[in-house]
């Protein structure tokens, strides 16, 4: 398993709920809003942590990732 933060930026923080949605229906991926602006996304593995890190960039314009674990 492999985990990583997810910040946006306050502009961007309505469409949060949506791509977080967006990765739960993806199987073997779990997503999690912790708040407003940040999230915790959690993949099998590299491949699907890669996925979720493409589907970020095309989502949001300010964002930045921190891998957990």
């Amino acid at each position: 398993m492999k985990a990583t933060k997810l910040t946006i930026g306050f502009r961007e923080w309505a469409k949060l709920a949506d791509f977080v949605e967006t990765i739960n229906q993806e199987d073997e991926m779990l997503a999690y809003e912790i708040d407003n602006t940040t999230a915790l996304l959690v993949a099998v593995g590299e491949c699907g942590l890669a996925w979720i890190e493409a589907q970020a960039e095309q989502w949001f314009n300010d964002y930045e990732t921190e891998i957990v674990k």
